[in-house]
């Protein structure tokens, strides 16, 4: 059972179409909705206008009745504030629901716009409302009433609002769930903010930590089969120019230590020969000291049951000072 009741805003000129407010009033409560904008919210000033536009943030409907008045204007916006009230709505996102009454209907004086002025932006502010979806005309206030009445029960289940409902009306059990799924999320939260504090912190240079001119030998071996002996090598180079390839190679992805060793060996071996660095601990020897700087850091993989090695944000930005081209 849905016991939810949604909060309406009535919307119109005031004295004009009182009568018909009065009407709208009673509708709004046989469809279980909590009228607001009634009397007591007739905007005269700025002041209270502030007010109107909070009573509309809780609103989930707004009701639109258009007469042939345009009403009082705002000295400094030149609109009615009939229409200041419906540009608000639209902005906040609320849906809308517009009566405009039919032209062809004729009132007394004291319900039509005398002012030529206001008779051209009334024309403009109808034509603007009737572009809404859930617009329609009215012919009298009976027409009005059944059309709202339509109106209001197909928003209520074409669109959904959260809507207002007695504390005592939930299920135990859903407020059980709910809260344990804010509890879990407040505890990723927690986690995903100590880990972002850990980064922030780790982002200090440690300046005892070698990296841009500290110079590297990658020792190398492989077997000639022509001279059928084992041939030994060496490349001098540094950690920065280590991590330059490393890091092109890292992205957007991450790598494993074996990628990240045939890496190395494809940039600093120029020949032909399968070579095996003398080392077998110098690939991790490396990732260490990156990570020791905060550049890389390392996951492991259910899926795949392996280490994979990536960039931290450290990384990419010297990454990106290695290898971007600049003017």
């Amino acid at each position: 059972m849905n016991d939810k009741k949604y909060q309406v805003f009535i919307s119109s000129t005031y004295t004009d179409l009182a009568e018909e407010r009065k009407k709208i009033l009673d509708v709004l409560f046989m469809a279980d909705c909590i009228p607001a904008g009634m009397e007591a919210f007739v905007a005269a000033d700025t002041e209270q206008f502030e007010v109107i536009k909070k009573v509309i943030d809780l609103c989930d409907y707004y009701v639109l009745i258009i007469g042939k008045r345009y009403g009082s204007v705002h000295p400094d916006t030149g609109k009615s504030y009939t229409e200041m009230e419906y540009d608000y709505a639209i902005e906040r996102g609320i849906p809308v629901l517009v009566f405009a009454i039919d032209d062809n209907v004729k009132l007394a004086s004291d319900k039509t716009e005398a002012d030529e002025d206001k008779k051209d932006k009334l024309k403009k502010f109808r034509t603007k409302a009737m572009t809404n979806r859930l617009a329609s005309i009215w012919a009298s206030t009976e027409d009005l009433t059944g059309k709202l009445a339509i109106s209001i029960m197909k928003a209520k289940t074409e669109i959904k609002r959260p809507g207002w409902q007695r504390a005592v009306d939930f299920d135990e059990a859903s407020l059980r769930r709910e809260i344990m799924t804010l509890k879990s999320e407040n505890e990723q939260l927690a986690n995903d903010l100590k880990a972002a504090r850990e980064e922030i912190s780790s982002l200090t240079e440690q300046n005892n930590i070698a990296f841009e001119n500290q110079e590297i030998k990658i020792e190398y071996h492989y077997y000639d089969y022509e001279a059928h002996r084992t041939r030994y090598g060496s490349v001098t180079t540094n950690l920065k120019e280590i991590f330059k390839v490393i890091a092109t190679e890292m992205m957007d992805v991450s790598i494993t230590e074996n990628s990240i060793e045939e890496t190395i060996k494809t940039n600093f071996y120029s020949g032909d020969n399968t070579v095996h660095l003398n080392d077998s601990q110098f690939v991790k020897k490396i990732l260490n000291q990156f990570r020791a700087l905060n550049l890389i850091n390392s996951s492991w993989s259910k899926e795949n049951k392996k280490l994979f090695w990536g960039l931290t944000s450290k990384g990419c930005k010297v990454r990106d000072d290695l290898i971007l081209i600049r003017n």
